[in-house]
């Protein structure tokens, strides 16, 4: 009796220690839907595929993706960032090599927002 009170009591300790440091489900899952957009700011080195400008229903800008298109950046810290852009990438300005531009990337990875920072 007295040894499967022990044991009952180690499982409880150990169930407790992996809750508390690993978290529940539910908790790991609301962290990364809470998680913050990431933001990147460096030059533009490279521009590659077919993409346009157009304007939107309300008549803005927007980019009018045609084929697998992206952006690779040079951060501050020497780091080559690849952007990936796609028809919900909000772009209201080409971005062209030597441009310093600020881009905004979901906790997922996609690209958000691309913008030209005005020399």
């Amino acid at each position: 009796m007295k040894s499967l009170k022990s044991t009952s009591l180690a499982t409880a300790f150990v169930t407790v220690g992996l809750v508390g440091a690993l978290g529940s489900p539910a908790e790991a899952q609301s962290q990364s839907e809470s998680s913050p957009s990431k933001v990147v700011t460096g030059e533009v080195a490279q521009v590659k595929g077919e993409f346009h400008m157009a304007k939107d229903p309300q008549g803005e800008l927007t980019l009018d993706i045609v084929d697998k298109s992206y952006v690779i950046i040079t951060s501050h810290a020497g780091d080559e960032v690849r952007l990936e852009l796609d028809d919900n990438t909000k772009v209201r300005k080409r971005v062209n090599p030597g441009d310093k531009i600020v881009a905004k990337i979901s906790p997922q990875g996609h690209t958000l927002s691309v913008t030209r920072l005005e020399p």
